[in-house]
């Protein structure tokens, strides 16, 4: 019998992506850990995958990363108006395209590997790990479609599931692909490990793209009734629908696009500015320093902010032109995503060599680059959120403005303060202060517009709130470190775990007098 589905709201569907980041990004620190501590990996074997990864993830941003949003926005204002036949034909032409798109980029990565690694990274050892990956564009392709089309209807649980199997599998096929290497080839060899945990990455897209058709031909009765009962339909030329995915994707894509380009001037700067100074083999640690442990944490927080702002795109959409509701649930996310951001970047800041030696005592060398990475987060959630909002009302060429902007701007901080190994912000600090200066540039740049060139009213109270809830968490933890005496990790944890404790009483407190004054508006 046909049951009717049921649309998220908003706050459901961001809980559900919260909740499947905090179980991914867990995961992937798990094997982050595993990798970072193992014998023969550490920063080297880091410095392999991640600058692998980088050519990944470039190529991703011409086939798949803008994809996701694009469609969703596409599907969320059709379903909004009841034109349920043109939403499926949208993920129909969608799903063509970019298949074909992604063939194409798996084709090329797989083919021109061992050019990549060698004329590009210039570390001769990540071409294996390259061809590794080659599959995912496809896969990643086709998976960014099907997310698309399930965030547009609002079914964002599924996305969350989705994602949350492919960690689940790949946190399992690291440990299960690189043991079985060293079992097989009886010896340790740190290319080879690095391959391995790039193939997980291709098995747990695998995984993904299962479970997603799975739930799509589960959901067929809903999509064919919904197409049936469609109204507000009209006829529209598969060019026509090819020119709005493009005039939706091709922004946001390059958004993405840029952003990994200034990921990838790290890859290419770091190694090549300093072997002339360090060596080759100490330059290519200082890049897995970066690109694996510092990175990883600081993404922790970030992957929790891009939850929300994913989330908010396909909402606003939906929102069908009311604006207060729309400025509801913008501020709503800014404030979560503060919430999130702000004491996370205090805590890496202030204990950041603590962290570093309890998560990786065999590789705990960072603590002053986590230390400057840490302040990019405030501007990358900025940055994230703003652009969101940009492109659900159509303001698609500023995030692509502003990232330009922060990226050649990126690009000359490391080409000046890389080499410099002698000068305070040298070598890979300088081109952790250049991210920062980087996601400067781009957040404000999109965050000014966003308030100064729309009606759309941003509070104040956003950031005042978070601030002040932080700084109280990070009086309470540098007080308890200091007075307690137990073994560091042990100190750590009851200090951040008394402040995180603190934190919370304080924010329920702080939004309990809001609503009680009727000055927080009902989200």
């Amino acid at each position: 019998m046909y049951k009717k589905r049921a649309k998220e709201t908003f706050s459901q569907s961001v809980f559900a992506l919260i909740v499947s980041q905090v179980i991914v990004k867990l995961l992937g620190l798990l094997y982050r850990l595993y990798l970072t501590n193992r014998n023969n990996y550490g920063d080297e074997g880091n410095a392999i995958s991640g600058a692998s990864f980088q050519i990944y993830s470039l190529l991703l941003g011409i086939t798949a990363i803008g994809i996701p949003n694009a469609i969703s926005k596409l599907i969320a204002e059709k379903s909004a108006i009841g034109d349920h036949k043109g939403a499926n034909k949208i993920f129909k032409i969608s799903l063509l395209i970019f298949s074909l798109i992604g063939i194409i980029g798996s084709y090329f990565l797989f083919i021109y590997a061992h050019s990549l690694a060698n004329d590009y990274l210039h570390i001769k050892e990540a071409e294996l790990s390259i061809i590794a990956l080659s599959p995912s564009i496809f896969l990643v392709s086709v998976i960014s479609v099907l997310k698309g089309y399930f965030n547009g209807r609002e079914s964002i649980k599924m996305t969350a599931k989705a994602q949350t199997m492919d960690q689940i599998t790949k946190v399992v096929a690291v440990v299960a692909t690189i043991e079985l290497s060293v079992i097989l080839l009886r010896m340790e060899n740190t290319a080879i490990m690095a391959a391995c945990s790039n193939l997980a990455t291709t098995i747990g897209n695998v995984v993904e793209l299962f479970v997603l058709i799975k739930a799509y031909i589960k959901d067929l009765p809903n999509i064919r009734m919904e197409i049936e009962n469609s109204v507000n339909s009209e006829i529209i030329r598969v060019k026509d629908i090819i020119k709005n995915i493009l005039n939706v994707s091709i922004p946001i894509s390059l958004s993405a696009l840029i952003a990994t380009v200034s990921k990838n001037i790290d890859s290419f700067t770091i190694i090549n500015g300093l072997k002339g100074k360090i060596g080759y083999e100490m330059a290519k640690k200082q890049y897995g320093i970066l690109s694996g442990k510092v990175d990883t944490l600081i993404n922790l927080p970030l992957s929790f902010c891009m939850a929300i702002a994913t989330a908010l795109l396909p909402s606003i959409a939906a929102t069908n032109g009311k604006i207060k509701e729309k400025e509801n649930r913008i501020n709503h996310s800014f404030l979560l995503e503060m919430y999130i951001s702000i004491p996370s970047i205090l805590v890496l800041m202030f204990f950041s060599n603590q962290i570093l030696g309890m998560l990786f005592p065999n590789a705990k060398d960072g603590g002053e680059l986590l230390s400057i990475s840490a302040i990019s987060i405030f501007f990358i959630t900025i940055e994230q959120i703003a652009n969101n909002i940009l492109h659900a009302i159509g303001k698609t060429k500023v995030p692509v403005v502003s990232i330009i902007l922060g990226t050649i701007t990126k690009a000359i901080l490391n080409y000046i303060l890389v080499p410099r190994t002698d000068f305070i912000l040298g070598g890979t600090k300088g081109a952790a202060f250049a991210t920062v200066i980087c996601h400067v540039i781009a957040g404000m740049t999109s965050y000014i517009y966003l308030i100064k060139k729309t009606k759309l009213k941003i509070l104040k109270r956003n950031f005042v709130k978070p601030i002040f809830a932080s700084t109280i968490l990070i009086i309470v933890a540098k007080l308890i470190y200091s007075v307690i005496k137990f073994k560091t990790s042990i100190k750590l944890v009851v200090s951040l775990g008394i402040g995180v404790l603190v934190y919370v009483a304080i924010v329920k407190s702080m939004e309990s007098l809001a609503k009680i004054s009727h000055k927080s508006p009902k989200y």
